[in-house]
Formats: C-alpha cells, sequence, structure tokens
C-alpha cells in the first residue's frame, strides 16, 4: 500500500477503537468502567418510567399583564386630564381613588383591554396616542379603537409573540430545573408545538412519580396578602347559596357559610359555587362579588390526628389584593411581596423536629415585608401558594429581618421532609410566568419495559441474521466483507447516540434494523457496479476503485433524501417518533463512513497487503 496512504487506514482503526471502548460500558461490561463513562440511556418504553404532557395557558398571562398595564394605562389618563402627568405622585390620593371610579375595564381578548370613562374624564381621551403610551404607560402597547368616552390599550403583535416564546422558554427552563434538583436520571424534556412542553422521565420510581407530578405542576406563586378587614361579601349570600343547591341536588351538599366565609368538603365545590354567583350577578348587570382590592383564597381545614393532620375540608378566605403601605404620611405606596423577591430558600427544624421552609427576601422584599407588618401588627397575613392559602398567623410584631417561615400541612415524618424540600425547590428555581396544565400523563412499568426490550433484541437480531445470510449467499466473500462493515456500523452508531446523550427507544431499535438495511444497500450498489465493471473486462483492482467512485454519488444522494426526512422529523416531533429520528440521522452517518470508507479498505488491504488477485463477488 502507498505509504503516503497509510494515515486513513490507521485514522479509521482509531476512530473504531474509541468507538468500541465508547460503548463497552453499555453492552454489559458497565461494571469494569467506572460511573463517570457516559451509558446508552433507555427510553420509557424501553425501562419504563414517566412521560408528561403540559400547556402553558400563555393567554391568560398575557391577559393578566395587559390588565396590570390597563390599571396603570388608567391612572395615567387621570394625571393627565388634571395636568399632572409628570408629578403623579402629587395627585391627591383620594381624588385619585374617586376618579378610578369613573373608569370601566372590559376584557376585548388576552390582548386588548377597552377603557369606558365618566362624563368628567372624556376630554382626555383627544390628548391620548402612541406617543403617550409608550412614553408614560408602556412601549409594547399601543392605542386601539376610540370614541367619545372610550379608549382601547391594546398589546402589539409582534410582542405578544414575543411574549409567548418568552413564557414557554422560560417554564421549560424551570421544568428543567426542578426535575435536575429531584436528582431524576436523564430527563427529556422538550417543547412540542406552540405552548406544549413534553416530559419523559425513564426509570423513575413508581413511589416518587406523584412528588414528581406535584412538583412539576405546582406554579409556585407565593405571595403574602393581608387577610381583608372589610365587611366580607361572602356572609351575605345565604340567598343564593339555597338557590344553587336547589338548582344543584346532590353536588353542593357540604357547601355553608360558617362565621361570613364559605366551607366545603372540596375546593371545587366552592370554586363552582363562586363561579355561578359571578354569572349570575354579570347577567343581573351587577359587577364581580369581589372589590378589585381585595380577592378570595381557599384554606384547607385540617386536624391533628396523632402526629398527622387530617384534612376536614375547604374554606375561604377574604384577602387583599392591592396592598399598600405608608397611609397618612404622604408616601403612600402599593407594595406587592412574592416569590420574586426570594433570594434563598432552605429546610430548617423547629424544637420539635417538624420541618418547615425558610425563605430570605431581598432588598425591597425585606423594606416592604417589614413595612407591612409594622403596620399591621394584630392583623392575619395570609401566606399564599397561588389561589392557596398555607397558613394566615396573626402578625404578633413587626418582622424587619427579611425572613420567614412557612410551614408545612398534614404530612409527617418523612413525607414532610420530602414535602419541604419539593417546596423550596419551587421557591429556589422560580415560579411560572403562566399556569401549567396537565393535558397527558402516562406511566409504563419496569416489565412491560424489559419485554419490549426482548422484543426489540429479538427483531434485530433475527433481520441481521436474515441480511447476513443474503450477503454472503448472493455476494460470497465481498458480502462478508460488507457484514464487517455493517458490524463496525452499530457500534459507530452507539457511539454516537451515547455521546449525544440521546435516548434508545423501541422505535429507536427500529431505527438501528433499518441502519443495517441502508449499509446493506449501499454495499449492493457497491458490489453491483464491481461486477458491472468486472464483465466490461476490467481487472479486478481497477473493477474495484471504479465500482466505489461510481456507486459513490448515488449512496450519496439517497442517503440524503432520507436525511432530509429525518430532519424534518426531528424538528416537527417529539416521543418515539423523535428517537427513531435521531438514531435514523446517525445512523445515515455511520453508513456513509462504513460503506464508503471502512469496507473499501478492507478491501484494499486484502489485494494490495495479502496480494489477492481475486475477491469472490
Amino acid at each position: 500500500m502507498n505509504k503516503k496512504r497509510q494515515w486513513k487506514p490507521i485514522l479509521t482503526g482509531i476512530v473504531v477503537l474509541l468507538a468500541i471502548v465508547y460503548t463497552l460500558p453499555s453492552l454489559g461490561l458497565g461494571k469494569v468502567f467506572p460511573e463517570s463513562w457516559k451509558r446508552l440511556s433507555y427510553g420509557l418504553d424501553l425501562q419504563g418510567g414517566l412521560e408528561l404532557r403540559y400547556t402553558v395557558d400563555v393567554k391568560r398571562a398575557i391577559g393578566d399583564n395587559t390588565w396590570k398595564v390597563a390599571n396603570l394605562f388608567r391612572d395615567r389618563l387621570i394625571a393627565q386630564q388634571l395636568g399632572k402627568i409628570e408629578d403623579l405622585d402629587s395627585v391627591d390620593p383620594k381624588e385619585m381613588e374617586r376618579l378610578r371610579k369613573l373608569v370601566t375595564f372590559e376584557r376585548i381578548d388576552y390582548t386588548t383591554v377597552r377603557l369606558t370613562l365618566g362624563d368628567e374624564l372624556k376630554p382626555v381621551i383627544k390628548s391620548v396616542g402612541t406617543a403617550f403610551v409608550e412614553q408614560w404607560v408602556d412601549s409594547k402597547f399601543d392605542v386601539g379603537s376610540t370614541t367619545d368616552s372610550t379608549i382601547e390599550l391594546v398589546l402589539r403583535y409582534d410582542e405578544s409573540k414575543r411574549l409567548k416564546d418568552e413564557i414557554v422558554a422560560q417554564t421549560l427552563d424551570i421544568i428543567r430545573k426542578r426535575i435536575s434538583a429531584f436528582g431524576l436520571v436523564e430527563p427529556d424534556v422538550r417543547r412540542a408545538g406552540e405552548a406544549d412542553i413534553d416530559v419523559q422521565l425513564p426509570g423513575v420510581e413508581k413511589s416518587k412519580m406523584n412528588l414528581v407530578r406535584g412538583m412539576i405542576g405546582q406554579t409556585a406563586q407565593l405571595t403574602f396578602r393581608l387577610v381583608s378587614s372589610d365587611a366580607n361579601p361572602i356572609a351575605g349570600l345565604g340567598g343564593d347559596l339555597a338557590t344553587y343547591k336547589a338548582e344543584n341536588q346532590g353536588k353542593a351538599i357540604t357547601l355553608e357559610i360558617k362565621d361570613g366565609n364559605l366551607t366545603a368538603q372540596r375546593k371545587s365545590e366552592l370554586l363552582s359555587f363562586l363561579r355561578w354567583v359571578d354569572e349570575k350577578r354579570s347577567k343581573n348587570g351587577q359587577g364581580p362579588l369581589v372589590a378589585d382590592d381585595n380577592m378570595i383564597g381557599f384554606q384547607e381545614l385540617t386536624e391533628t390526628q396523632g402526629q398527622s393532620e387530617v384534612s376536614k375540608g375547604w374554606a375561604t378566605v377574604h384577602v387583599v389584593r392591592n396592598m399598600r403601605v405608608g397611609k397618612g404620611t404622604g408616601n403612600e405606596r402599593g407594595v406587592t411581596i412574592g416569590g420574586d423577591q426570594i433570594t434563598r430558600a432552605m429546610v430548617n427544624y423547629d424544637e420539635n423536629g417538624i420541618p418547615y421552609a425558610s425563605i430570605d427576601f431581598d432588598g425591597q422584599g425585606a423594606e416592604d415585608f417589614g413595612s407591612l407588618t409594622t403596620e399591621n401588627v394584630q392583623r392575619n397575613l395570609a401566606i399564599m401558594l397561588d389561589d392557596e392559602v398555607k397558613s394566615a398567623p396573626n402578625i404578633k410584631e413587626p418582622i424587619t429581618g427579611g425572613r420567614c417561615r412557612i410551614d408545612l400541612g398534614r404530612t409527617a415524618g418523612r413525607d414532610a421532609v420530602r414535602e419541604a424540600q419539593a417546596l423550596v425547590t419551587v421557591l429556589t428555581t422560580g415560579a411560572y410566568r403562566a399556569p401549567v396544565h396537565k393535558v397527558h400523563d402516562h406511566s409504563v412499568g419496569p416489565s412491560l419495559g424489559q419485554a419490549s426490550i426482548d422484543k426489540g433484541v429479538l427483531a434485530a437480531a433475527v433481520g441481521t441474521l436474515g441480511v447476513v445470510i443474503f450477503m454472503v449467499f448472493i455476494y460470497r466473500m465481498a458480502g462478508a466483507i460488507a457484514m464487517v462493515g455493517v458490524v463496525v456500523n452499530i457500534i459507530l452508531l452507539l457511539a454516537m447516540l451515547i455521546s449525544f446523550n440521546a435516548t434508545l427507544t423501541l422505535p429507536g431499535i427500529a431505527g438501528i434494523v433499518l441502519t443495517i438495511g441502508m449499509a446493506v444497500d449501499a454495499n449492493v450498489l457497491i458490489n453491483e457496479r464491481i461486477r458491472e465493471e468486472l464483465r466490461s473486462g476490467k481487472s479486478f483492482r481497477a473493477a474495484l476503485e471504479l465500482g466505489y467512485d461510481r456507486a459513490f454519488w448515488t449512496i450519496f444522494d439517497s442517503n440524503l433524501t432520507t436525511a432530509l426526512a429525518g430532519f424534518i422529523m426531528l424538528v416537527f416531533t417529539t416521543g418515539p417518533i423523535y428517537g427513531f429520528a435521531v438514531t435514523l440521522i446517525a445512523g445515515i452517518v455511520s453508513t456513509m463512513f462504513t460503506a464508503v470508507v471502512v469496507t473499501r479498505m478492507v478491501f484494499h488491504w486484502l489485494v494490495h497487503s495479502k496480494k489477492f488477485d481475486y475477491v469472490s463477488i
């Protein structure tokens, strides 16, 4: 062989040798190699586990943000009408509150809110345009349709699209962090479609599945809200409750009004009734049951039995939505204390060894929390996750250290520790910017996974054996060389899957079998080309070179079109089909290398080094 070309077989040999070593830990020799060496990961269908799909409610998140900006827009309109747009703080708070009542809101869709202004504020509409909104409200918004008494605030389309992508990407990142913090091996989390997220957790133990579901599903929108001192509107719903029970006999048995709050065995009963009340009020031309500055929370009622607490139902809690501090000082301001102000969360234990979540606030959060607790001593402060009140302790004294604790619910022992750790994980990885709803939940047992492996391996073995018999019978020695290439092909394919951290699924095994077929197909093309050259009178060495050269572009074109189909599946699919696409594309790369390079080198070695004048073909 030409010494100048000896580097090619040496380099090829090194690549193949490294691939063999790389795959050995995954081929039954894992105990020989360190744990740090990569192993081939198996999908849900091969080892069992949990598959979840969530949809991100981006429209609700964007709609809530639009509503908040609309409230700011209202205040800016009032300031403009009063001629104090550049000095909003100078507006008398009582005058601001009076004028706010002259503005009503109507949600047109999640990007648009229509404001209807009373007679006193109508003149300001003519002086307000997009430039006003960009300067004094939010540059992401425009002014939409206007009349002499209405004006619409509209989120721009490009900003709406950007926010959608941003919210889904942030949710995807948080789910990944939560799963990683849980210590799960090889989780597969990816976006599916516009607002869906697929989560595959191969090998997760059945005992941990519910905890994983709860941790991913927990939105963790932590807020601290004062229990309202205003008259509780629920106290006057006795007549409505009687009507509702009459209309829904058998479905609202446990609903009652106790001490001015609703109670029921299930939270869903409370939600259904409150929704019915608001719908009824809307039909009668009345506003919502609860004023904008307040909201209804839901607290689980428990009682101690032994060392644990048992649920006794749910109750409503009337809490303050828009809290303010500094009243009467001339520096009154609104405060929102939530999860985005948390700098640290950890699990601590009280004097009885019961775990609780301890959280620290950032500078602004500590200041706001200190002011709020200082001005509201002897009032109750609700600690809420979303709309659920975890506890509502009485503020006995100002809390100015920037730290508070959240006591856990009904669990005890190891379960309490797990719940505390899960809550801390959720708080430290951040809150979702949009509600996340589960739309698919599927678990696969390990026995089913092993059965899938056995069937997949059997199918691959039978397919490979059939190919070997065919190639050796038809092409003799050349067929045996082709099978050497196929073996190297499979080793390289597995090495690529391991290096890419790809997960092998049952469709992936089908992809390996297909790769074997494609590799054999390439060698069939090459061998037939060599036969044609031999029939035309060429020597074996000349026929060998011409056969490989002339078959190359046919092999390249056929694999290129297959690769394009694979890339389309890679981009637009998830789950098993995605796994098949990964294996297919990796198989195409290894097939091109082994069919065109490896088998050719084996032929060259026989012809040039071993002085074979002819190889049976």
